[in-house]
């Protein structure tokens, strides 16, 4: 018998703390929230091609171990949009503050198409885009991890394979 709130209190926590945050997320037309679907229809793409490729890849990995803090957007903590924001800014091209923002300005990208560079977009909170990473090649992706930081992540572990909402893209 539970004799307080604390024990639900230590739930809520650790599921808000699993996400990027607690921002509005996009709820708008365009994208369906289901999740697991995309998986199936996700390639492997390869890593950077281009030099600027390399470049973005060089500026994501300079960010690898930064501490996560909510609503961050410096090299002393970052949140997964200040991350990405800030990865898409050293080669000169901007994007918006939120991973729901994001979501919506970007171009829309068949999860067959995915490549280097593009934005993957989850559904953490059950209600919409509320995190977002940097596909870097070969299955992985660069994110701001509410728990860990910046670090690379398997889009096939099944947290994340189950939560893709949609892949968007600002570099042609």
């Amino acid at each position: 018998m539970i004799h307080s709130g604390r024990p639900a209190l230590l739930v809520c926590a650790a599921i808000l703390l699993s996400s990027c945050g607690t921002s509005p997320v996009y709820r708008g037309s365009g994208i369906r929230c289901s999740g697991g679907h995309w998986s199936e229809g996700i390639s492997s793409g390869s890593g950077p091609r281009t030099e600027g490729d390399n470049k973005l890849m060089d500026e994501i990995d300079s960010w690898m171990g930064t501490p996560y803090v909510y609503g961050g957007e410096s090299r002393s903590g970052v949140d997964c949009s200040g991350f990405t924001q800030a990865v898409y800014r050293s080669v000169n091209i901007e994007i918006p503050r939120t991973a729901s923002q994001q979501a919506a300005a970007s171009k829309s990208v068949d999860p067959g198409d995915l490549r280097f560079g593009d934005l993957v977009f989850f559904n953490t909170e059950g209600s919409g885009i509320s995190h977002v990473g940097i596909y870097i090649g070969n299955g992985f992706f660069a994110h701001a991890s509410s728990s860990r930081g910046v670090v690379r992540e398997s889009l096939s572990k099944e947290y994340y394979s189950s939560r893709i909402v949609s892949v968007g893209r600002f570099m042609e």
